[in-house]
């Protein structure tokens, strides 16, 4: 679930805060009335085991929650400014927006509809009916950030450098005990391993490879470097490992693959396609540009917020609240690696 909500899931943090905010005005309403304990002369608000919690320290933590919730507003309003909505967003946010129901009510069945309303509160949106918004709202996000970094690719490319670029494509082929080939599952294999020689990795896969989705794209499976994870890309950590080793051009071998629902273990092919930065970046394929965009964001502290702010240049923001304009100033500082 957290993949669809760009692996933050704020659920847990938006109840503490409510409770946090319901504590304290239990607290307010009753003072003058019952006397409050305190500790070193401070109002505590809660006792756990042998230390306390006071109200100074208590919002002093989760004030930076509150930053969040200010940031995701502010990240809204610009983005729905700065970016005009177009006929394929608007199918992209309801791709999305039917992908996540369906996975969240497969995994909370009877409380869903309570789980993304909650998460929604979170991005500054108000019920459950809101989210096509939220997910239209995140596609025009992904444009603003893919035009910034498309005009400023040659200052961003550096944050790479050092992690092992690289496109890569993969030959599933299913055997039902990959030590001990069956005659015909033999002489499959060793056609995939001859048309890969005589002809290309490409041919091999769209000819042979058992993974529909990949083969259907000539066995491309996307753009990895050393910062990816088997959970952030869906490819076997084996398959991973081997990718990062390898070289523009190379192969590797047969490598078995268990998948870890159903227990079944498959017999694998990886090539590495492209490892230039440049290359890479000019490639077409979405998923390709999606998962090297993500990962220069993520390699560029406070990025976002870099192109949030630029975007709002151009706009006309004004704050009526400045104890609000100073929280957001504080939490994008944070957001670029600051201490204020």
């Amino acid at each position: 679930m957290s993949d669809l909500f760009k692996d933050n899931w704020f659920v847990i943090l938006i109840a503490v805060i409510i409770i946090a905010f319901v504590g304290y005005f239990v607290y307010d309403s009753n003072t003058g009335k019952v006397a409050s304990k305190k500790a070193d002369g401070k109002d505590v608000v809660a006792s756990l085991a042998d230390s306390n919690i006071t109200a100074d320290a208590l919002f002093e933590n989760f004030s930076q929650f509150d930053g969040a919730l200010l940031y995701n507003l502010y990240r809204n309003a610009v983005v729905e400014q700065s970016v005009e909505t177009t006929k394929e967003m608007e199918e992209q946010a309801k791709s999305m927006e039917k992908t996540i129901r369906s996975n969240v009510s497969s995994q909370n069945s009877s409380t869903y509809r309570d789980a993304i309303t909650q998460e929604l509160a979170s991005y500054g949106y108000g019920s459950y009916d809101d989210l096509y918004d939220y997910a239209l709202m995140t596609v025009k996000q992904r444009s603003l950030n893919q035009e910034y970094v498309d005009a400023h690719f040659e200052e961003l490319k550096d944050s790479l450098k050092d992690a092992k670029p690289r496109i890569v494509s993969i030959i599933k082929m299913e055997a039902a005990d990959p030590q001990n080939l069956t005659d015909e599952e033999t002489k499959k294999r060793d056609s995939i391993d001859k048309a890969i020689e005589s002809d290309s990795f490409a041919q091999a896969a769209t000819a042979f490879s058992d993974d529909a989705a990949t083969a259907a794209k000539d066995g491309l499976f996307g753009y990895v470097d050393s910062s990816s994870s088997a959970s952030s890309t869906g490819l076997d950590q084996n398959l991973l490992t081997k990718a990062l080793e390898m070289e523009k051009g190379e192969t590797s071998d047969w490598i078995e693959v268990k998948n870890t629902q159903t227990g079944v273990i498959s017999l694998y092919k990886i090539h590495v396609d492209e490892t230039d930065l440049e290359k890479i970046h000019q490639n077409k394929d979405e998923d390709v540009k999606k998962s090297l965009l993500f990962s220069i964001l993520n390699a560029k502290a406070g990025l976002e917020a870099d192109i949030l702010e630029n975007a709002a240049k151009d706009l006309k923001i004004e704050f009526e609240d400045q104890d609000a304009k100073e929280k957001l100033d504080r939490y994008i500082e944070q957001l670029k690696g600051g201490n204020a």
